[in-house]
């Protein structure tokens, strides 16, 4: 399988990547975020010929730069998921499956500290955060292997983020962090051995330690990167392994 970070609807390197995923043998890609914005048919109709193409699927939890108002009013199918065309499918906050024995969580979410710069309702979401709700009902429903999600949970600083902070006002940086915190909530109550995130654009490799757990955090890079930072193709059989928590 495909894990891939930040695409922002970006046509020519969505299809570039599903192409490098066929190439790696993939035959499911994960998208971590920010993946479709606006959700024009031109982009959408483009990403799932690449998909057929290639006889790939693709799933995506929401980022921050999705237009909530358009994405929440598509009907959720019987087994849980948003079907935007044949290949394309929503992972909503909190959708789980398992692969093999893998149990695998779906958590999307993120704060823009750069609100103050986009237009709501055209260039941001009020829906983009998440809720008390998610965090009770997510961390309540018991434990997964795995987490997919689109923001970095607190109590890991990634060597971007400072960086990608830098001049916003304090106010979006503490909102942004409470996102963190809810976020990191849900962890504690899930305790995965593995989370895949995108948002902060950066390739790396970090530990969480919590109280009873360790979870290995993986960050990916966005589109205009070169598509080994963006993209990881990782078999199935260690999706949920690490040779550091084992």
């Amino acid at each position: 399988m495909a894990i891939a970070g930040d695409w922002h609807a970006n046509t020519r390197y969505g299809t570039e990547a599903i192409a490098h995923a066929r190439k790696r043998n993939a035959d499911v890609v994960v998208h971590l975020g920010d993946f479709g914005f606006t959700f024009t048919e031109p982009y959408l109709n483009a990403l799932d010929g690449a998909l057929e193409e290639h006889d790939l699927v693709l799933g995506f939890v929401d980022g921050n730069h999705e237009n909530f108002d358009w994405l929440l009013a598509q009907p959720i199918a019987p087994d849980g998921l948003r079907y935007l065309r044949d290949r394309i499918v929503h992972l909503p906050r909190g959708f789980r499956w398992s692969w093999g024995e893998t149990r695998c969580l779906a958590v999307g979410g993120a704060y823009s500290i750069d609100r103050i710069l986009r237009m709501p309702g055209r260039a941001w979401w009020p829906q983009e955060v998440l809720t008390a709700d998610d965090v009770r009902d997510i961390a309540g429903a018991g434990g997964a292997d795995v987490m997919f999600c689109h923001d970095c949970p607190s109590g890991i600083t990634g060597p971007a983020m400072d960086r990608a902070r830098y001049g916003f006002p304090e106010a979006e940086l503490s909102a942004s962090e409470a996102n963190r915190a809810k976020l990191r909530q849900i962890v504690d109550g899930v305790r995965p051995r593995r989370l895949w995130h995108g948002h902060f654009h950066h390739r790396y490799q970090a530990i969480l330690e919590g109280i009873d757990y360790r979870t290995v955090v993986d960050g990916l890079g966005r589109d205009k990167g070169p598509i080994d930072n963006n993209m990881v193709v990782i078999n199935l059989d260690d999706l949920g392994r690490h040779r550091i928590v084992g």
